[in-house]
């Protein structure tokens, strides 16, 4: 049976409202753009584009940048975006840490915090922290105004639903399950506010302003203490029919392989999550292999991922197997992913990035080895550029939501139903993702 909104059209107002968007979204992707390229990218009649641009620079959001060249007639007034026109506050968790930062329309850091945290005893500690990283954002913020910000973004760890805001039963944070985060920090900043898996956001964040841009279609692996997936398909997130797509490090790679925490035997995070990589080092160095690494520690427990590479890179053996077994466990990971979803590139981020092509090298030969030879030369392999990618891409959550309404998301709380059906709409020239 179709859905009663299958059949929905779109009255005038939506539709002004979508084709404001698809001018900014344009301008935006492809700036420095003038008015006539405008109208010819979007399909949009000259006459609708000088009004929308008019608006957006009444606005401030949009600002004229100067000539362009023409080989007859008047010069082209080039149009970008007005980057510190609003702001967003992205918010970043780990199982050790909160990161918060200002974030402007270009997806650049104004200010940043970053402070230890966890663990998570209870909900109360959790949103305590939570809300006072925010408060502690908006006091940076003060010579630009509270009215200056146009959403919060928080990527969270663990499963949970972009829809509802709520944690799905995240065994690592049992006492976050349905823990309601979003309407939480909207009640209490009077903001609109998006809440995501730090994968997805991370993702988000390459989609937007790191090698992502222009792919419709990549795998995000975040490798640090946990291993966390995203995936985008067709230009936009992919978050499954019930908001759990993305656990590929729940992937099973050896049937006899350790537990889990979520249960299963083998799974992808068991050999390659940071923790269980350092643990093989400890195991190793307990039983007197010899190693750099011991001269490298002051104590037992002061082990990092930095020594393991620094170690690596001088060739000593111990490192060196370790994280040949990484490469290997990684390996069969992003064969099956290649072979599930076929997918343009593959990016690793969070702390497993640090080891680069010391750990990519072999992973690509080995990749090329296993996959269809048609891929094995159009399926890359990187590590994630993007330093802060984790915390711009919850900022993004907040700033694509005002690129979907530029000149109505004051009012988001109230029309959030109607954005849901404009978004439903067909038809948007560029879209946003």
């Amino acid at each position: 049976m179709q859905s009663s909104n299958a059949y929905r059209g779109a009255n005038h107002r939506i539709v002004k409202q979508r084709n404001r968007a698809t001018i900014f979204q344009a301008i935006r992707a492809l700036s420095p753009i003038a008015r006539a390229q405008l109208a010819r990218r979007t399909g949009l009649n000259a006459a609708t584009v000088t009004k929308i641009v008019d608006e957006l620079i009444a606005a401030e959001l949009v600002t004229e940048t100067g000539y362009g060249t023409a080989r007859i007639g008047r010069k082209p007034i080039h149009l970008q975006v007005n980057p510190s026109a609003r702001f967003t506050l992205g918010i970043d968790i780990t199982r050790s840490s909160i990161t918060g930062a200002i974030v402007d329309l270009s997806g650049t850091i104004v200010e940043c915090i970053k402070e230890a945290a966890g663990p998570w005893p209870t909900n109360d500690a959790f949103l305590a922290m939570l809300t006072g990283m925010i408060e502690r954002l908006f006091d940076r913020l003060a010579p630009r105004g509270h009215d200056s910000v146009i959403g919060i973004g928080i990527g969270a760890p663990g499963s949970l639903s972009f829809h509802s805001g709520r944690f799905l039963a995240p065994p690592s944070y049992g006492s976050w399950d349905d823990l309601a985060v979003r309407t939480t920090v909207e009640r209490r900043f009077n903001l609109p506010t998006r809440i995501d898996n730090n994968g997805n956001t991370s993702a988000l964040a390459e989609l937007w302003f790191g090698a992502g841009q222009g792919m419709g279609n990549f795998v995000l692996l975040n490798i640090s203490t946990g291993v966390r997936a995203a995936l985008v398909l067709d230009g936009d997130l992919y978050r499954g029919e019930h908001d759990f797509a993305g656990n590929l490090g729940h992937i099973p790679i050896n049937a006899h392989g350790p537990r889990c925490v979520c249960g299963n035997y083998g799974c992808l995070e068991t050999h390659v999550a940071v923790p269980r990589v350092l643990g093989s080092v400890r195991a190793a160095l307990a039983i007197g292999e010899p190693s750099a690494i011991r001269a490298m520690m002051r104590d037992e427990d002061d082990l990092t991922l930095d020594m393991l590479i620094a170690a690596v890179r001088s060739g000593d053996a111990l490192a060196v197997r370790v994280m040949d077994d990484v490469a290997r466990a990684l390996t069969v990971g992003i064969v099956t992913i290649i072979h599930a979803l076929d997918p343009q590139m593959i990016v690793i981020g969070r702390e497993m990035a640090k080891a680069g092509d010391l750990l990519l090298d072999p992973v690509r030969a080995a990749v090329r080895q296993r996959i269809s030879p048609a891929l094995r030369d159009v399926v890359r392999i990187e590590v994630s550029t993007l330093t802060d990618g984790p915390v711009i891409g919850a900022a993004t959550l907040a700033l694509r939501e005002f690129f979907h309404a530029p000149l109505t998301h004051s009012n988001i709380l109230a029309v959030r139903g109607e954005e849901e059906i404009e978004r439903a709409a067909t038809g948007t020239a560029i879209p946003v993702v």
